[in-house]
């Protein structure tokens, strides 16, 4: 007779040994600019941890196994800047990625290296406050083992960095403005001449306050709609140039000048965009998308379709009536086959949102 003996479960990331987290106050580093790869494959538990990858967590210190799974290669470019930490913003150990102020230091660039970022790093000013991403593996909340944290954090930063450049026309108005991808290396101890990479991005650094930190019922009912006119607005812009924002919710939506009747609404965070409005699987392949096309909120932003759930605290009102009203001079957009595609009557017309569908 057997009986099922369940998996013994894996220690949290954050009890796994490592070096103390670099990324403090007053930490200077020089990070060289870096072209990131084309956005990776998103497919069915592609960032899921497969047996041999939890026995190798169990086996293998994390500080060797980042220096067995480097970052994807891409390719380097031509700009070495110098940077200082002023704070950390969002991260730590046990984080997705760590997100930093930073300030501004001496930029040296290779005048024979042609740049392909239109906000280049070197226009600005010495002393420029930033905020630097890093998609650092070894801090990664992996959930137990659960999520791979390197094929993760290789999509993060390979989509986050190209979602950019595609955006780049929002830049400075609705999204942050874009000063390119960079790479640096970090030593693995104090004893060892060894050195591990890890990849990151520069933005700028815009002052605001996040829906999720904002408080809807101290926010007028007019203000609250126009946010929500601007969200809607702005998604369905992104979403016609072939790019699905999944994690459009409040923590990734920054509100400047929110007492304002009319704030400004600035999305950020990149790491779970699609680019041609799907994931990679052979299923998603075959749905007709209306790539290139401009898809009216009044398919795509129905109650019914989800999109709105994580933002259900900012809408007291009837949303579909306020959607029809507010977006009605888009019903000429509508062709013929589009309201059957996104009627949201079956499965498959749902889209993903909220996370990576890699686990759903």
């Amino acid at each position: 007779m057997s009986f099922y003996e369940p998996e013994i479960p894996e220690p949290p990331s954050v009890d796994l040994p490592k070096p103390a987290l670099p990324y403090t106050s007053g930490w200077k580093f020089v990070a060289t600019s870096h072209i990131a790869p084309a956005p990776t494959p998103v497919l069915r538990n592609c960032c899921l941890n497969d047996k041999g990858d939890r026995i190798e967590r169990s086996e293998l210190d994390p500080v060797d196994r980042c220096l067995k799974h480097p970052p994807l290669p891409g390719s380097l470019g031509g700009d070495f800047v110098e940077l200082e930490v002023i704070e950390l913003l969002k991260g730590g150990d046990g984080q997705h990625c760590q997100v930093l102020r930073v300030r501004l230091g001496d930029v040296k660039s290779d005048l024979n290296f042609k740049s392909s970022i239109s906000h280049h790093i070197s226009d600005l000013p010495r002393d420029t406050f930033l905020v630097a991403k890093i998609y650092d593996p070894l801090y990664f909340d992996d959930e137990e083992g659960y999520l791979n944290p390197f094929v993760t954090m290789d999509q993060f930063y390979s989509h986050e960095a190209n979602a950019y450049m595609a955006l780049d026309k929002f830049q400075g108005r609705e999204i942050p403005m874009f000063y390119g991808s960079f790479t640096f290396n970090l030593p693995v101890n104090s004893e060892s001449k060894k050195e591990r990479t890890v990849r990151m991005i520069l933005g700028e650094h815009i002052q605001g306050i996040t829906m999720a930190d904002a408080t809807p019922g101290s926010i007028p009912q007019q203000s609250r709609q126009s946010i929500m006119r601007s969200i809607v607005d702005l998604e369905s812009r992104i979403y016609e140039n072939d790019i699905f924002l999944m994690d459009t919710t409040p923590r990734n939506i920054l509100l400047v000048s929110s007492d304002s009747d009319h704030p400004r609404v600035i999305f950020l965070d990149f790491t779970h965009a699609l680019f041609g409005r799907r994931t990679d699987d052979p299923v998603a392949v075959d749905v007709n998308l209306f790539l290139g096309e401009y898809i009216s909120p009044l398919l795509r932003w129905r109650e019914k379709s989800g999109h709105i759930t994580s933002l259900l605290k900012w809408v007291d009102w009837d949303w579909d009536s306020w959607l029809d009203s507010e977006f009605a001079y888009t019903v000429a957009t509508i062709k013929p086959g589009m309201r059957e595609r996104w009627s949201y009557e079956d499965e498959e017309d749902f889209e993903p949102s909220g996370c990576c569908p890699c686990l759903r």
